[in-house]
């Protein structure tokens, strides 16, 4: 896995963060997200998440919330402490947690969007999209002077 400490490189349109500990559910993402020429960095579990992000610049986090160890909801917690963190985009993505209060819950902790697995590619790529691009024009607007 490579680390690169800026945001966009030579490799992809945006990096993202998939935490998730099954690996069939990190390889799909993956492959969705390579399609759409992003480059992809991989955790299964909350402290190999938080590693990752202290060396790596990412444009979105897709966090499961049923994880080894630390819950996801604790996971989005710790990320939005993090300075540099605060207005990266996380999406929650979870096959357990499937009710209404996980999702308001989940934005409570920091999250942007909520999606239960399975998800249809289609919606997940759209949400993927709607996330990084709006991040960006954000990131735009602040850059510009007044």
């Amino acid at each position: 896995m490579e680390n690169s400490t800026e945001k966009k490189n030579t490799e992809g349109k945006y990096n993202v963060l998939i935490v998730d500990d099954e690996a069939s559910v990190r390889h799909l993402i993956e492959c969705l997200l390579q399609e759409m020429e992003y480059t992809t960095h991989h955790a299964s579990n909350g402290a190999e998440a938080l590693e990752i992000l202290k060396k790596t610049a990412v444009d979105l986090i897709i966090l499961d919330l049923l994880l080894p160890g630390k819950h996801g909801l604790n996971v989005c917690s710790k990320i939005r402490e993090i300075d540099k963190l605060r207005n990266t985009p996380i999406l929650i993505i979870t096959a357990v947690y499937t009710k209404s209060k996980y999702n308001y819950q989940s934005r409570e902790y920091g999250a942007n969007a909520f999606m239960t697995k399975p998800f249809d590619n289609e919606a997940f790529i759209a949400q993927v999209s709607r996330l990084v691009e709006t991040n960006k024009v954000q990131e735009i607007c602040l850059e510009e002077p007044e």
